[in-house]
């Protein structure tokens, strides 16, 4: 199942010394790109916690870096969930370069993760079951934009 992708502009403070996004910003830009997701489907973040008590704080990652980003680049992030259990879900998320140039041109993949998210509950931070109506929503959003 894929989401809209999110484009982000890399300013300075994405850069490291060497003028390269510095590593960590590609787990913050992913995040940006889950809520923005998030705010798509009409539920936000904030939501999810004050009315229905969920945080979803990452339980396991893995990244790889497959080329530098750079100043002004301009990224598309796509995320696929991978898969979905109980309390868990993986969403297979990926950062690629846009050829302002030649923007028919495949993008550049910079950096990929899979990220393990677990669903919690707000006031004891133990596990809870991922809610059925999420995943409807999701799936029925999908599925009208693959129709267009």
């Amino acid at each position: 199942m894929t989401t809209t992708p999110y484009t982000f502009r890399v300013c300075y403070s994405d850069t490291d010394t060497a003028g390269f996004v510095y590593h960590a910003r590609y787990l913050e830009i992913f995040e940006r790109s889950r809520a923005a997701w998030l705010h798509g489907l009409g539920i936000g973040p904030l939501r999810l916690v004050e009315e229905f008590g969920i945080l979803f704080p990452v339980r396991e990652l893995t990244m790889n870096f497959h080329r530098p980003g750079r100043l002004d680049d301009l990224l598309v992030i796509d995320q696929i969930i991978e898969h979905r259990g109980r309390t868990q879900i993986a969403i297979k998320q990926t950062a690629k370069k846009i050829n302002e140039a030649n923007p028919s041109e495949e993008p550049t993949l910079l950096a990929s993760a899979l990220i393990h998210l677990v669903a919690v509950d707000t006031k004891t931070l133990k596990p809870k079951g991922l809610p059925e109506w999420l995943f409807p929503l999701v799936d029925s959003v999908d599925s009208q934009k693959q129709k267009t």
